[in-house]
Order: structure tokens, then sequence, then C-alpha cells
């Protein structure tokens, strides 16, 4: 029944006025046939008893005097007179047939002798002329013959049958069969007129707010239901004007508050990125500053050493100064190491994927973790921009690794195509469930937060995703070069 729910409205309410209609319309035939044919056999039968009664009282003295020439004249006058009488047959008290208005012989199944049954009364009156009568039905060679056996002087003087075929009968319900269907049928049209105008007064306001809906659904809050009926319809369209309305206010408001969200969105870009173009020129310059300035006084504050441990004689002090000098040249590697890892002069010097390759290198040897890098081409041009923050995005990704992961290898992959860069970094640790990034975005923590930031100020895209038998796969794409 899944086809009947989705037709429309419209012939739902045609089908069930249509439906009923033919219901009640053959409800109605067939109890206007069954009354019908009941009562016209039933004037049939009364005929027929009265006709036999007429013919008994005037047959009876040509019985007593053996008259079978008026016998036979009488019945057959009576026959051609009355059109819906098959036969007259008169017989005498024994059952022999004196008289009939057959040619030739009694059709099939009709029996020459007369057996009478409990009598049929006719009238309760007592004086009436007919006073009882029998009605049997016969199945003969020429159809269905209704006998009325009206006795003469109850059966002492002898008989009256009179056969009444049912042909005349069918012909009048067949005829009014006809003129009831036709009547049906001019008043299923106008039924169907009715049924078809009566779902276009309900279908048609109904069509009017779905299309209203539809275009809502679409984003278009300016619609208006124009239904001018007070039913329940015209209220319905009411509150669904008054909800397009409070639609419209909360579009205008939300398109107010969304262009204060760009602006504020734009603004916000401008700061990280000012803030990350601050952050790395201050990294710069105190890169610079450590290895030209603090750099260069250890470097000289070591020549001294160096100088003063010639002049010493005594081998005591010659110990105590040689250790200061091993310690102020420790001071020197580490300050170097926290310039490089400030602003690597390689990433301006050779490159973004030979800044990678040292940095991956000296971190696997410093945190004993097994870093594989792979890179198509060595020899890239990549846009500054884009290069330091791979490069930062890296940094932070492998101190993530080495904090959280418990990871024992990690792969490194740069692929530089036409038009963007593509770094992914891939670990056998633990893995990070996705509330642990979407936790981290929120609560802005630096680390996760700052490499998405990167990446997507630039323009690019940066995702985290872990698998289901541990690890973590970070992917990030860049433009190849800014704007």
């Amino acid at each position: 029944m899944k086809w009947l729910r989705r037709l429309s409205i419209y012939f739902k309410i045609n089908g069930i006025i249509l439906v009923m209609l033919l219901l009640i319309s053959l409800f109605m035939g067939f109890i206007m046939t069954k009354t019908a044919t009941h009562l016209i056999e039933d004037q049939m039968e009364k005929r027929g008893a009265e006709l036999a009664s007429y013919l008994g009282v005037l047959s009876s003295n040509d019985i007593l005097l053996d008259d079978h020439y008026a016998l036979f004249d009488r019945v057959n006058k009576t026959k051609q007179n009355t059109d819906d009488v098959r036969y007259i047959i008169i017989s005498d008290s024994a059952g022999r047939v004196l008289a009939h208005t057959f040619e030739n012989s009694l059709p099939k199944g009709l029996p020459a002798g007369v057996t009478m049954q409990p009598p049929v009364l006719l009238s309760s009156d007592t004086n009436s002329a007919i006073s009882s009568y029998q009605v049997t039905k016969y199945n003969s060679n020429e159809g269905l013959i209704r006998e009325i056996v009206m006795p003469i002087e109850n059966g002492a003087i002898g008989y009256v049958r009179v056969g009444m075929s049912e042909k005349g009968t069918e012909q009048i319900m067949n005829k009014r069969m006809k003129d009831f269907i036709v009547l049906i049928f001019l008043v299923g049209v106008f039924a169907a007129a009715g049924a078809t105008y009566l779902a276009f007064v309900i279908i048609s306001p109904l069509r009017s707010l779905t299309q209203a809906a539809e275009q809502i659904r679409r984003g278009n809050f300016q619609v208006y239901a124009d239904i001018p009926h007070q039913d329940e319809v015209g209220q319905l369209s009411k509150v669904f004007n008054d909800m397009a309305q409070s639609l419209r206010e909360k579009q205008l408001e939300n398109n107010r508050l969304l262009e204060d969200l760009r602006t504020k969105e734009v603004l916000r870009a401008e700061l990280i990125k000012k803030l990350f173009s601050v952050q790395e020129e201050e990294r710069k310059r105190l890169s610079r500053e450590l290895h030209d300035e603090t750099g260069q006084l250890l470097a000289s504050l070591l020549a001294y050493m160096k100088l003063l441990l010639s002049k010493l004689v005594e081998e005591e002090q010659k110990q105590v100064l040689f250790a200061a000098r091993n310690v102020a040249m420790d001071a020197l590697g580490g300050l170097r190491k926290i310039a490089v890892e400030l602003r690597p002069p390689v990433l301006d010097d050779l490159g973004l994927p030979a800044a990678m390759k040292r940095y991956i290198q000296t971190f696997s040897e410093q945190q004993g973790l097994a870093v594989h890098f792979s890179v198509l081409e060595d020899n890239v041009v990549i846009g500054s921009e884009v290069s330091l923050a791979l490069y930062r995005i890296l940094q932070e990704s492998l101190t993530n690794i080495a904090k959280h992961a418990q990871a024992s290898q990690v792969y490194v992959t740069l692929d530089v195509s036409e038009n963007q860069v593509t770094m992914v970094i891939k670990d056998d640790g633990l893995g990070i469930g996705t509330r642990t990034v979407q936790s981290a975005y929120y609560k802005n923590r630096v680390g996760i937060y700052g490499m998405r930031e990167r990446a997507e100020m630039l323009g690019g895209s940066l995702s985290i995703e872990s698998g289901k038998e541990g690890g973590t796969t970070v992917v990030v794409i860049l433009p190849k070069f800014l704007g």
C-alpha cells in the first residue's frame, strides 16, 4: 500500500467519494432489484390467481357439460389478451387435461397432472371468490415458468392451471437496470465534478502553503502565503506567515551577526598573522643577538681563558681554569643550539628540505627516536612564509610525539607539486583521539591550535587522524606560494 501513501490528497478525496458512491449505488441497486423483483412476482402471482379464478367460475358449467370447444375457445382468447401468460390448462377433478393453449404438447419440465400442496391464501376475506391457490416454479425448456393452480369448487369440478412466463419480468427488470445504470453514471459524473471542485478548494491553499514552505526551505524568507480563507487553513496560513516573519527577522539578525563575526575573524586572522610575524622577527632578532653578541662574548672569554692557561704555572690552578673553560664551551654550544632553533640559518640559505633533514637528524640523535625523512626533490623553491610554517609545524609535531606518543618509528614525507606542498608526519605510537584534538582546539592549547592556525592563516589545512590500531597521522597541505 505504499503507492496509496504517495498519492496526492486530490486523488484520495476523489477516490473516496467515487468509491463511496459506487458502494452506495451497488447497495441501493441490490435492494431496489430485490424489492422490485419481489413486488413484480407478487403482482404476477395475484394476477395469475385472479385470472385462474375468473376462468374457473366461467368454465365450471362447461366442464360439467363436457363442452371442450367452449373451454378451448375461452382459454385461447384469454391467453391472447394477456401478454405475460405462457399457457392455460383446464383439467377435470381427476387431472385429465380438457383444454389447453399449446399447439402441440406441453413444454419439457411441466407435469401433465396436478398435485395440490397446502393452499396459499390470497385474501383473508372468507367471502372472497378467490380463496386459495397453489404456486409452483418449473424450469422448462422455455425458461422459468411460475404456475398458479386454482381449484374449481375445491377441486370437485376441476383445476385451472395458469403458467406465467418471467420473460416479461426479466425485460422489465433489465430495462429498469439500464435506466438505473445510466442514472448512476450521471450521478457519478456530477459527483466526480463535485469531488474535483471540493478537492480543488481544499488542496489549492495547501499547495500554496507547500510552495511557500519549499521557498523557505531554500532560504527565501521573503515568501508570503496569501490565503484569504477564515477557516482552519486560513488560520494555518496566518500562523505560517507569522513564522515566516519571525524567520525574516532572525535572518536579518543572523546576517548582522555573521557580518560582525566575519569582520572579527578577519581582524583575528590579521592579528594572528602579525603575532606570528612579530614572533618570528623576535626569534630572528634573539637568534642574531645570541649568535653575534652573547656568542662573541663567550668566544672572547674562551680566548682569555686559553691565554691564562698558557701563563699559569701551578697545575691545580690550571685544572680549575680548564674546568671553567669547559663550562664556557658548553654554554657557547648550547647558546648556538638555541640560536639555531630560534631561527635556523639553513632554512634561508639552503631551503626547506635541507633544514628539515638537519633538524630531524639532530632531533633523532637527542631523543633516541628513529625518524625517517623522504622528499622527491631536494632543490625545490617554496615561499618563505610557507617554508617557515611547515618547519614550525614539524618542530611542534615531533615534540608532541616525543612527549606523548611513546612511538619508536616516525615517518616524515614532503611532497611538492606544481601548486601546493603536502607534508605527512606519521608515527606508530599510542594515537590521539578525535575528542582530544577537539578539546585541545577549543581550549586553545598552544601546540595543536598553533599548528592549525599557521596552516589556515596561509590558506591551507591541517588534519590529525588516528588509526584503529594506534598511531597518529598529521597531514598539512599549503599553497606553494602565497597570492
